[in-house]
């Protein structure tokens, strides 16, 4: 009997070890490229994330630069995020943005799901309104 009772263990332990995982925090790590809808037109950034534990950590680079380029000027800017979490498949984390002597945060909320991620975009919007969501997708660069 005891020699069922093994097999039976050692079979339930292939069983569970062989089956499809969950979606993990891990599947976020690593280099994104997400794109979104503007007034002046599509931008990107690129997304370079580390998970540890609950926690995630990294920098989102603004691709434009210059007037019309959607950035600051200057080409790329790297910006650590902060205040990064991760829940299963669901992350959030901020970025705070300098231009001269201004400064303003964008609150970034998504999801992952394999390849693709998407999400929304919080703060930094113009014109002295309310901040709407701006949508994003994103997939990891080829």
């Amino acid at each position: 009997m005891k020699h069922s009772a093994l097999l039976t263990a050692l079979l339930t332990t292939a069983v569970l070890t062989t089956a499809p995982a969950p979606v993990s925090a891990q599947n976020v790590a690593g280099m994104w490229e997400i794109s979104y809808e503007t007034g002046r037109g599509t931008r990107t950034q690129t997304l370079t994330l580390a998970v540890d534990g609950m926690t995630l950590t990294g920098t989102v680079t603004f691709t434009g630069g210059g007037r019309g380029g959607g950035g600051g000027g200057g080409g790329p800017q790297s910006i650590e995020i902060s205040d990064g979490k991760i829940d299963g498949s669901s992350f959030t984390f901020t970025v705070t943005r300098t231009f001269g002597d201004n400064s303003f945060s964008q609150a970034y909320s998504g999801t992952v799901d394999g390849m693709t991620l998407t999400g929304t975009i919080l703060g930094g919007g113009r014109g002295g309104g309310e901040p709407q969501p701006r949508p994003f997708t994103g997939k990891r660069p080829s």
